[in-house]
């Protein structure tokens, strides 16, 4: 398979469904000393193995398209906590990000662009989060979702949250970012905009965003600084190291 700059490959690991013991042994003969003692760090065994899948899923991923035994990657993370790769024999500039949520773990990938992925489970609760639509959304955002029938505001929700997440990690800057200082645009239940204030001194017209539906319970949400750049997406539902099964993506 060929890294590209026309091409974002997106990796679906779904955990609960891998629970073969042999293959486990073999994930966890793929980490780092501290990859080793960030998941014995988990006191829930259900969050020790998303986590054991997650790194799994990064190596083999980018073992796709690189020479590369999956054992061998090192990676580096910025104070932010944003991920990259350093390896000596990979020389084109590889970006990647990594989201998970209960039941599902997403890996992008692309050639040269920042790139930014957020993944929700839906059938969470959002009670919370409602609550505090102030501290998560710009003005226009919680009227859109305020003037929404009830029965429609929590998916609308979790557009704009998936979005958000995959803009601030795209950026490399995490929360340091207020959420309340970029705006996303519906209408008709379409993305049709997109509003940054001049205090993040960014260019909106630079980005790209897709939502991308994988089934009915999660949101998945892709953000790109590629003005210009005509892009495709392609998608695989992988088992790391075991199977690989491409599949046609929904993008909303």
């Amino acid at each position: 398979m060929e890294l590209t700059s026309h091409r974002v490959h997106l990796f679906f690991s779904f955990p609960e469904q891998i629970s073969d013991r042999k293959l486990l042994r073999r994930y966890e003969s793929l980490l780092s000393e501290a990859e080793s003692a960030q998941m014995a760090r988990f006191y829930y065994a259900g969050h020790r193995h998303q986590y054991l899948v997650t790194r799994a899923l990064i190596r083999s991923s980018l073992s796709t398209f690189f020479p590369v035994d999956p054992v061998t990657w090192k990676f580096t993370a910025s104070a932010y906590g944003k991920p990259d790769i350093e390896h000596p024999e990979v020389e084109v500039p590889v970006r990647f990000n990594i989201s998970h949520t209960r039941g599902l773990i997403v890996c992008a990938i692309v050639r040269g662009y920042d790139i930014g992925v957020d993944t929700e489970d839906t059938e969470r609760s959002t009670r919370t989060d409602m609550d505090s639509l102030a501290s998560y959304f710009s003005p226009q955002e919680i009227d859109e979702i305020r003037n929404l029938p009830a029965a429609r505001q929590k998916q609308r929700f979790f557009d704009y949250w998936t979005l958000k997440e995959s803009y601030i990690k795209a950026r490399g800057l995490g929360l340091a970012i207020p959420l309340d200082k970029f705006t996303f645009l519906f209408r008709d239940d379409r993305l049709d905009g997109f509003q940054v204030h001049a205090d993040l001194d960014d260019d909106a017209g630079s980005w790209k965003f897709w939502r991308v539906a994988v089934n009915r319970r999660y949101k998945v949400a892709l953000a790109l600084n590629a003005a210009g750049v005509d892009i495709d997406l392609s998608a695989c539902k992988t088992i790391p190291m075991a199977t690989n099964e491409t599949f046609p993506l929904t993008v909303l």
